[in-house]
């Protein structure tokens, strides 16, 4: 079996529509389902779609007809706590060794039959399906698939990670399915949330980007665009900037910090987020070398529970350049950027300023990802009593809203600084 698309429930007119335009992809098409009580936006690949599925009318999705999919429960996802995703495929279901009922929704002609298994009865799981059309996006009409996700650069989708809580995970009929479809991964998640990531190739079928979204506490979906080419380039940049060959094997060590299971914030992906900030605004640094590995090491080392974290994290810096053959100006440089981060005075160097602004845009994130940010911190802190932990963090907030500014580039400030004074009043 092979997937034909992916559906997730966002609420009607929901700012993921738009946030998937900011990263480049391109809307395919709109449709109503009447009868159903549900309508769509789609992103066309060329071998699968994803589909944004929202509710037009409850009772239309309650009605004796369309209860069964229970695609109403998993609409209200946020309250329920039910899945609000949809797999459809293009294959046989029975063949799989997954029962399956014929489902006949109005407003395909001729009362055509879907398959839908029988686990899905259970809205904590995804609606595993058999797409009514058996025709990858590419093979469409071009009235019907437009430009797809050319003009991005990219292609086909490689594979699938689906992110569901611990239990519906394991579910023997979901493993089912997914061992059955090689592109298809299933993702337990332990803090209780739902994610998408589709692992976006290139003309040539290499994979440069993956496209990321994640549940939030605010009930929408973060939605983000990983650059895959990122670090390898960041690193290289940096190297070359300080005329250094890197010593063997220390990307590779750094990335494994960073995916450390004690982390939830200072993460791969807080680190991935600094190097793209970073890139275009590599003309204000005045040594852009030991900027850019700054922000490598700055988290390096992490122990939510340490008070040495930006210590030894400078400490494997410096000697790493020293292994390389850096001078002693450069060590000096990359330490006293590096132990900045520890947010205790006000930078005066103007690099300085460049990479804790690079640090603190997670302040100024769009309200679905500074709520991430905000449950990822606590996760960190979760050994803290609940009391204790919000006096704590309304502290740290408190003090940077008291400063005049919060960023020390004009660069940075015109972007984040609003955003970021809204985020941490609301938070607070």
């Amino acid at each position: 079996m092979t997937i034909d698309h992916l559906f997730m429930f966002i609420e009607p007119g929901g700012p993921e529509i738009d946030a998937l335009k900011r990263l480049g992809l391109q809307e395919t098409y709109r449709r109503a389902h009447p009868g159903q009580g549900t309508a769509n936006v789609c992103f066309g690949f060329d071998n699968l779609y994803l589909e944004l599925l929202w509710l037009t009318s409850e009772a239309e999705a309650r009605c004796p007809a369309i209860e069964r999919t229970r695609l109403w429960e998993r609409s209200q996802w946020r309250a329920l706590g039910t899945c609000p995703f949809g797999i459809a495929f293009r294959g046989d279901l029975d063949s799989e060794g997954a029962p399956a009922w014929d489902y006949r929704p109005p407003y395909l002609p001729g009362g055509t039959a879907i398959q839908v298994a029988t686990a899905s009865d259970d809205p904590a799981l995804p609606m595993v399906f058999v797409s009514p059309g058996h025709e990858r996006p590419i093979e469409w009409p071009p009235a019907r698939r437009g430009t797809l996700q050319h003009s991005g650069g990219w292609g086909e989708v490689l594979w699938v990670d689906i992110g569901l809580p611990s239990r519906a995970a394991a579910a023997p009929p979901l493993r089912t399915v997914a061992s059955a479809s090689s592109p298809l991964r299933i993702t337990a998640r332990p803090d209780g949330r739902h994610s998408l990531r589709l692992a976006l190739a290139d003309a040539q079928g290499q994979h440069t980007h993956t496209l990321d979204l994640a549940s939030t506490g605010l009930g929408h979906w973060r939605v983000s665009l990983i650059d895959e080419t990122l670090p390898a380039r960041s690193w290289q940049r940096a190297w070359a900037a300080l005329g250094l060959t890197a010593p063997d094997g220390l990307m590779q060590r750094l990335l494994d910090a960073w995916a450390e299971p004690q982390r939830h914030y200072h993460t791969q992906q807080h680190l991935r987020e600094c190097l793209a900030l970073l890139e275009p605004a590599l003309d204000l640094a005045q040594h852009p070398g030991e900027v850019e590995l700054a922000l490598w090491f700055h988290d390096a080392v992490y122990d939510p529970k340490g008070k040495d974290n930006e210590a030894r994290s400078a400490d494997w810096a410096t000697e790493a350049l020293a292994r390389a053959g850096a001078g002693s100006a450069v060590q000096q440089r990359a330490r006293a950027l590096i132990m900045v981060t520890c947010h205790d005075a006000e930078p005066t160097d103007p690099d300085a300023r460049l990479l804790v602004d690079i640090d603190l845009a997670i302040l100024g994130a769009e309200p679905a990802r500074f709520a991430e940010y905000d449950a990822q911190v606590r996760a960190e802190y979760r050994w803290v009593p609940g009391g204790l932990y919000r006096r704590k963090r309304k502290e740290v907030l408190a003090g940077f809203l008291a400063g005049p500014t919060i960023y020390g580039t004009g660069r940075f400030r015109e972007r984040f600084e609003g955003p970021a004074r809204e985020n941490l009043r609301s938070a607070g």
